[in-house]
């Protein structure tokens, strides 16, 4: 019997490792953003801003879809406003990273 109860526990310890691994490297990102929140908040406004309107530019140079522009110019403000109304930190980073691959997909598809 006791075997069996040692197995089971060792069990959960082997899912519960397992699935924390996963999610330790998006945890110690926003545990990093945390630690030093202002910082970060200033770097990330001003990159993917900057990225965003490169991203504007590009499309309308092209006259590109004026939805696409729309897209391009809601995602990168609203990420400013994730930012600016100091959001959790996991929505921060994911909102920060959904601009910054966005843009440069409309980057790259407009060039």
């Amino acid at each position: 019997m006791k075997t069996a109860h040692h197995l089971t526990i060792s069990e959960e310890h082997l899912v519960q490792t397992s699935s924390t691994k996963s999610v330790t490297w998006f945890s110690k990102q926003a545990q990093s953003f945390e630690d030093a929140r202002f910082g970060w908040m200033a770097f990330m406004i001003t990159a993917q801003s900057c990225l965003g309107s490169i991203a504007c530019g590009y499309i309308l140079q092209n006259h590109a879809s004026i939805v696409m522009l729309c897209i391009c110019a809601a995602i990168t403000m609203g990420c400013n406003a994730l930012l600016i109304a100091l959001a959790s930190p996991k929505v921060c980073l994911i909102g920060f990273y959904i601009s910054i691959v966005l843009n440069t997909f409309f980057i790259l598809t407009n060039i």
